[in-house]
């Protein structure tokens, strides 16, 4: 099989934004697994966290137990077939183009109109050099979309094969808080919740990308690594301006992951979870996960507080107007 069943609803000549709508219509009327995903979803047992301020809503979502258990590394890669590879995808699944890619309702989901951009072609994950393509979607989803993407050492569940996500903005705890950062600045680091980020806010995608990819390098030199630098990333478009949330990591997951008994939750943060949607799959993991644990999980996985400022400081001066 190939992307041409996938694709033989679309209508390229309509918005992209309008064809989301009709692709998930289509999609629920036709497809079980999305039915029961989005039934599900509208269900889930939910609870926001506060601690100096800043809240995060813990989600209580047992489909997401196959994706917070993937094992994504190179053995286990090679010895699955790749989901995203059309020749197997379900029967009933199908997308709309957007570029090179191709998106699609995930059945899965961990919010509204949670959608997978897959790639046509088999290739890694890999931000580098599509920077403007994940600004792009960002814009013509938006404002009620934003672009997600996942790194592939930190939370992309298939490495092997490049893909964005996508989702309702309203519902991302972290996008609402920013409002409150200044909005003078191209480039601000900012610690929220135990997490160290980046805000990048531009109306100039050249700029934008610019700006992103020397991070992406900068963070690369810092972790001493010729790999893509693990990352998660959020942008969001609005009112004319784009918004990139960058989460420079250091850990894929945390050490209660690890941990056996009592001292095990299964939370795997990928770029939602650090995003403010924490999943927990297992109810007595979720009943147990309070603001403490939340923040010791997020400064886990997030870049060290003595890197982070080292990274700013490359950052602040990249993004100076004079360079």
């Amino acid at each position: 099989m190939s992307w041409e069943r996938i694709l033989q609803n679309d209508r390229p000549a309509e918005p992209l934004r309008q064809r989301i709508d009709e692709l998930f219509a289509q999609q629920r009327a036709t497809w079980p697994a999305l039915q029961d995903g989005e039934s599900a979803l509208a269900h889930l047992q939910r609870k926001t966290l506060t601690a100096d301020g800043q809240s995060i809503v813990v989600q209580m979502n047992p489909a997401r137990r196959r994706s917070t258990l993937a094992k994504t590394d190179a053995q286990a890669v090679a010895a699955r077939a790749c989901f995203l590879c059309p020749e197997n995808m379900p029967a009933e699944e199908r997308g709309i183009a957007f570029e090179d890619l191709v998106l699609m309702p995930n059945p899965y989901p961990i919010l509204p109109v949670h959608c997978t951009i897959a790639d046509r072609v088999h290739r890694p994950q890999r931000i580098r050099g599509r920077v403007d393509t994940f600004l792009h979607l960002a814009q013509v989803i938006g404002p009620d979309l934003a672009a997600l993407y996942n790194g592939p050492r930190c939370g992309a569940s298939a490495p092997d094969h490049f893909h964005l996500q996508a989702a309702r903005a309203d519902e991302m705890p972290l996008l609402h808080q920013l409002a409150a950062l200044p909005d003078d600045r191209s480039a601000v680091a900012h610690t929220t919740f135990g997490r160290n980020i980046f805000v990048f806010r531009n109306t100039n995608v050249v700029d934008s990308v610019k700006h992103i990819e020397r991070t992406i390098d900068a963070l690369a030199q810092v972790e001493s690594t010729t790999e893509e630098p693990m990352v998660n990333m959020v942008a969001h478009w609005r009112h004319g301006c784009y918004t990139l949330v960058l989460f420079p990591r250091s850990a894929h997951r945390p050490a209660c992951y690890f941990a056996t008994g009592a001292d095990q939750l299964l939370v795997s943060p990928a770029v939602l979870e650090m995003s403010g949607i924490l999943v927990a799959t297992e109810p007595e993991h979720f009943s147990r996960i309070d603001a403490h644990i939340a923040r010791t999980i997020y400064e886990e996985v997030s870049l060290p507080t003595a890197q982070f400022e080292q990274l700013a400081a490359i950052i602040e001066h990249e993004t100076s107007p004079s360079n």
